[in-house]
């Protein structure tokens, strides 16, 4: 690494040498340094390399269906590092194939289960602020997924952030198909909403999500809570949605 002593100061390419400017150590140069895209494609020496590449962008894209079909619920229920995190996932799923061969293993709907517990929201976790065991059910056979909410005391059981004095909990059925961009129904159902500084238990609900998948395709089933302040009479998200929670809780495998 060099650092650019001289009074005129350069930015951008010339040859291999890139120049720029780091917040930390001022006006810096370097040699241009890895292997070209000529070279990946084209040079045996790299062929891991390409593989490694080939495969990292199909998790990738995986990732990206994912997140575009949640998309309107992300605006609310999602972190900045979101798309690494799920990606880092996707990885996973993709490297547990075991029937293409390096290079070409992709996500495959029956590793879909590694997708379970990952919380699309880093900084609230639906563990964390909703204290319950409740879980949600799915049937394939009938294409139904149902949660049921008990009585209870939301106040003990519901994280309150400040400001909030409402919550509603959320049950999504995604289909999934990493090989078919047409696998892309999304059923959402939202509970009534809860008011999370009340003593008083709540009354028992049902929520009840419809989706019947291809034949191929997962089902991934994800449980949510959203924040909201109750103001004159209407309820108004809180603060971009940075206490929202939205986990995939269950996949259902064909």
């Amino acid at each position: 690494m060099a650092r650019q002593e001289g009074l005129i100061k350069l930015k951008g390419k010339i040859g291999d040498l890139s120049f720029y400017k780091d917040k930390r150590n001022g006006y810096q140069a370097r040699m241009k340094a890895g292997p070209t895209k000529d070279q990946i494609n084209n040079d045996p020496r790299f062929q891991r390399t390409k593989e490694n590449g080939q495969e990292f962008g199909r998790a990738a894209q995986a990732s990206k269906l994912v997140r575009q079909e949640l998309y309107e619920l992300l605006q609310q229920a999602g972190d900045t590092q979101l798309g690494n995190r799920m990606t880092s996932r996707m990885h996973r799923v993709l490297k547990a194939d075991q029937v293409n061969g390096r290079g070409d293993r992709q996500v495959l709907v029956e590793n879909l289960s590694m997708l379970e517990g990952l919380d699309f929201n880093i900084h609230a976790q639906l563990r964390d602020v909703f204290l319950m065991k409740a879980r949600p059910t799915y049937s394939r056979d009938t294409g139904t997924g149902t949660l049921e909410l008990p009585e209870f005391n939301a106040k003990s059981r519901i994280k309150t952030p400040s400001g909030g004095t409402h919550a509603q909990l959320q049950l999504v059925a995604l289909e999934f198909n990493g090989a078919n961009r047409e696998a892309d129904a999304v059923s959402l159902a939202r509970s009534s909403y809860i008011e999370i500084g009340k003593n008083g238990d709540t009354e028992e609900e049902t929520l009840t999500v419809e989706l019947q998948p291809r034949p191929e395709s997962g089902v991934i089933i994800l449980m949510g809570i959203a924040y909201f302040q109750f103001v004159n009479g209407g309820y108004y998200p809180l603060a971009n949605g940075q206490y929202n929670a939205l986990t995939i809780v269950d996949v259902d495998i064909p």
